[in-house]
């Protein structure tokens, strides 16, 4: 294994607190903020000085080579990057060389972008401004798939509370394997009160199964006993919810705490909501085929 292996392995190896919040920066910033952070910690009295780092790294390590438009922008992002650190922000810096192992939304990383790490998948990485959104459609698109894979020949979405219509319109959804047939419909326009989201119909999965690297499901008992119920007992329907309740730290305070700090969040901020949405469907009858 060679360094750049053993630094990745390193840091996905952190705990989820301690590179939930990352920077990308140039690999030779990094470096310099570790040295510094390691001589503030022997000589410090009264706590570190972000401020007083930020300066030596910014006028004393800046590499030469970057032209003199890309050493400001980085210069501004490292300058907000103490500042975080400074109001208690636990924000990681992180090299180019590791974030190339790392996956980021099209169009990223960016300098001075503050990004939030997937709570069940350690290698990616969202904006601030989009995780709650993109967390929330991954589990739901994870749970979809797996009434798919087990033979799911209608599955009906319905809002329990939380994010409702406006919000299950800009998220994507799954609709299968290229040969399955399936219909699918977004209730554009319904009686007032409906709690309709998204109903489909699909030709039902060949041979129940369960859907390889799973991250959500291990901790979802439900999910789990409808799995069980289906490849082992037959079950022909089903009802699931797909919960989202914790807001892992991620809210308007932190939003505002970045904001001071001159970071970018990537966009317009979706705030947590606790939301419930319950899908509800039939598997393919066993007896026609499965």
């Amino acid at each position: 294994m060679n360094d750049i292996e053993n630094n990745f392995s390193r840091f996905l190896e952190l705990p989820y607190s301690s590179r939930q919040l990352i920077v990308v920066t140039d690999d030779v910033i990094v470096k310099a903020a570790e040295q510094e952070e390691r001589r503030a910690v022997q000589l410090r009295e009264n706590g570190l000085d972000w401020k007083k780092i930020t300066e030596s790294i910014v006028f004393d390590v800046l590499p030469v080579s970057l032209g003199r438009t890309i050493a400001e922008v980085t210069r501004e992002a490292i300058k907000a990057w103490g500042r975080a650190r400074d109001d208690g922000l636990l924000v990681l810096p992180v090299g180019n060389t590791i974030a190339k192992l790392l996956s980021f939304p099209p169009g990223h990383p960016r300098d001075g972008v503050l990004y939030i790490g997937h709570p069940a998948l350690p290698k990616v990485y969202y904006t601030l401004a989009d995780f709650h959104r993109v967390t929330f459609e991954h589990k739901f698109c994870e749970a979809t798939d797996l009434l798919m894979s087990l033979g799911a020949t209608s599955i009906r979405v319905e809002h329990v509370s939380g994010w409702s219509r406006d919000f299950s319109s800009r998220i994507s959804v799954p609709l299968g394997e290229a040969e399955s047939k399936v219909g699918a419909e977004a209730a554009s326009s319904s009686k007032s009160g409906s709690q309709l989201l998204f109903e489909a119909r699909l030709s039902g999965a060949v041979t129940p199964s369960i859907p390889k690297d799973l991250v959500w499901y291990e901790h979802e008992p439900t999910w789990q006993s409808i799995a069980k119920g289906r490849k082992s007992y037959g079950l022909q329907d089903f009802s699931l919810s797909v919960s989202y309740e914790d807001d892992f730290g991620v809210n308007a305070g932190l939003k505002a705490a970045i904001s001071k700090t001159g970071l970018e969040i990537g966009g317009k901020f979706e705030d947590h909501k606790s939301t419930i949405w319950r899908l509800e469907g039939k598997f393919k009858d066993i007896a026609d085929g499965t």
